[in-house]
């Protein structure tokens, strides 16, 4: 079965094309426009996902208060997260808030499936 990873990212255009590229590199993936919307898909699916790319300015619930409910919740705590933003944040308030990595926008496809397969190997890659 394929990994899943979530992509919260305000965005459309970018979200749809993170979205593909993962899904051509061997991922499942779940895109949400806001982190209302991403809580509320992964309290739904009941699934666990293999990662979380997240937007930090994104409207209605920012990737602050993802984090922190995700560090809330016992089944979504050890799920690692990895903020994408322009201005990234001070790596040790990262630490502390658990996030493991962070992406800094603008990035390429290829910075991006470094990052990720850092965290999750795609399918293709686990037969071997």
């Amino acid at each position: 079965m394929k990994p899943t990873i979530f992509v919260v990212e305000d965005q459309q255009d970018l979200r749809e094309s993170i979205c593909e590229e993962l899904d051509r590199s061997g991922f499942n993936t779940v895109g949400a426009p806001h982190g209302e919307k991403a809580l509320s898909l992964l309290h739904r699916s009941g699934a666990r996902p293999a990662l979380m790319l997240l937007d930090l300015l994104l409207p209605h619930k920012d990737g602050w208060e993802v984090v922190a409910s995700m560090k809330a919740d016992a089944k979504l705590r050890n799920v690692p997260i990895v903020v994408m933003s322009a201005v990234p944040p001070q790596a040790t308030s990262l630490q502390a808030q658990g996030v493991a990595a962070t992406l800094s926008k603008p990035f390429t496809m290829e910075e991006l499936l470094f990052v990720v397969t850092r965290f999750v190997k795609p399918e293709k890659a686990r037969r071997t």
